[in-house]
């Protein structure tokens, strides 16, 4: 019983972690989007995806699946901005016609 409980909580505070992790990745994400650092921004999304999967696979109660839909949610809308961004990167790159 006590082995059950300790392994629970070392659950609980391994997904906190990790989320915490994803919510600091986002804040960043936000920062070098603002500053027009596209690399950056989708290299840090990536790691936050990546992580976002590892978190789904650890929830296992409702509480936990809220916090995963409003990540998901969270990172859904910061790939729209850093996929916005590497197009506007990939249109000014555009050699003049001669």
């Amino acid at each position: 019983m006590a082995t059950e409980i300790s392994t629970e909580m070392t659950n609980v505070v391994e997904f906190i972690r990790i989320r915490q992790r994803i919510e600091l990745l986002a804040k960043q994400i936000t920062s070098t989007a603002e500053q027009k650092a596209a690399d950056e921004s989708s290299r840090r999304l990536q790691e936050a995806s990546q992580l976002l999967v590892t978190l789904t696979a650890m929830a296992n109660n409702d509480v936990q699946e809220i916090v995963i839909g409003r990540l998901t949610r969270q990172l859904a809308s910061l790939g729209t901005k850093v996929g916005a961004l590497a197009k506007k990167k990939r249109a000014s790159k555009k050699q003049p016609v001669v």
